[in-house]
């Protein structure tokens, strides 16, 4: 029997037919949409993940050895003086971490080993930015003796002074270094009595 002509479609399709097919089309455009706020919110999220990245790359990042700067209001710490013909530490008393500030690779890893050999307890070597001059040694409020014991392998060092609260030290080494002391001289350097800093 034909069909009624309710059924029947100007481009010979049937009713049916024209409604799976707009069914299709408003999936479609569904699925569409869906992904499209999909891949939106991916993209602002690696926007801001990008974002946050550049942010911790450009912040200063704070490297052992650097002097802290003491905000407003803060004490400044107070150095431990040394006795009246104090000498300095033994090496076995010391921790020293060595920090190489120059172009010459695995420098801080071998001057550390020479450290290590000659008594010292050495930190993890690693690299700054913030060396000056063939050495720096940066020592806190109670290492002075500890700092002291460290310049006498380097005779050319200068001494700083940071907010550490341990007796540790860092040793930085920049543009000019050459090498330790030979071992007679650094050994007589240890049996010295220590300078005596200023404002003790």
């Amino acid at each position: 029997m034909p069909s009624s002509h309710h059924d029947a479609h100007p481009y010979g399709r049937s009713a049916d037919d024209v409604r799976r097919r707009d069914q299709r089309a408003r999936r479609t455009r569904r699925l569409r949409a869906t992904q499209l706020a999909f891949f939106s919110v991916v993209a602002i999220v690696l926007v801001g993940v990008g974002a946050y990245a550049v942010g911790e790359f450009r912040a200063p990042v704070e490297e052992p050895g650097v002097i802290t700067p003491k905000g407003a209001g803060e004490e400044e710490a107070e150095l431990a003086c040394p006795e009246p013909d104090a000498v300095p530490l033994s090496p076995a008393e010391v921790t020293v971490t060595v920090l190489n500030g120059t172009g010459r690779s695995g420098l801080a890893g071998e001057t550390s080993e020479q450290l290590g050999e000659r008594g010292y307890t050495v930190g993890d070597p690693g690299n700054t930015r913030e060396s000056s001059g063939p050495a720096t040694i940066v020592y806190g409020p109670k290492g002075y003796l500890a700092a002291q014991s460290v310049l006498a392998q380097l005779p050319e060092g200068k001494l700083t002074m940071d907010e550490r609260e341990d007796a540790s030290v860092s040793l930085l080494l920049g543009r000019g270094f050459t090498e330790l002391a030979a071992n007679s001289k650094a050994a007589a350097a240890l049996e010295q009595p220590v300078e005596i800093p200023e404002g003790c």
